[in-house]
């Protein structure tokens, strides 16, 4: 083999090695499974049957896709699209659904959105590194209750429900 061609395979054989070496590749994220979205569904539903509650449960990922849903026994039937919502919202934007009423009254607009929820009820999912990975939208009794279901859900999933703090 001449020298040359020499050059041209190892020339190619660097631009095929680069063109599939990871740091060219697309980054890829973390995504929320469907054994930890069960996971937020039964965290979720053990907290509101101590409580006496009867909740509906949504868990969505980050795409609005949805993941678990539960109808605990008695829940009403209008709060089922209600939880979708708030998951929705908060799989949508990385915060609660408390955190989207509150840009809302200066962003009216948001109020009009489809199938999203502005109060309380929704929690944004995050890793414990901070990635934000879905939503879960908990509805049937009042608000902060709903909040407070979500985040033991979250809190028994072993997932976040703020992002945590920047390392310094």
């Amino acid at each position: 083999m001449s020298r040359k061609n020499i050059k041209l395979v190892l020339g190619l054989t660097g631009l095929i090695g680069a063109a599939f070496s990871p740091v060219n590749a697309q980054e890829m994220r973390p995504a929320l499974t469907t054994a930890s979205a069960k996971a937020i569904v039964a965290g979720c539903e053990a907290f509101a049957a101590d409580k006496g509650w009867r909740l509906n449960i949504s868990v969505f990922d980050q795409g609005k896709n949805l993941l678990a849903f539960v109808r605990m026994d008695g829940a009403q039937l209008g709060s089922i699209d209600i939880a979708h919502w708030k998951a929705n919202a908060a799989a949508a934007f990385p915060r609660s659904t408390k955190g989207a009423a509150d840009t809302a009254r200066t962003f009216p607009a948001l109020g009009f959105a489809p199938n999203f929820a502005i109060f309380e009820g929704g929690e944004a999912i995050f890793t414990s590194d901070g990635a934000h990975i879905g939503g879960v939208g908990v509805s049937g009794a009042r608000g902060s209750e709903d909040a407070e279901c979500a985040r033991a859900g979250l809190d028994a999933a072993g997932l976040k429900y703020a992002t945590p703090p920047a390392a310094n």
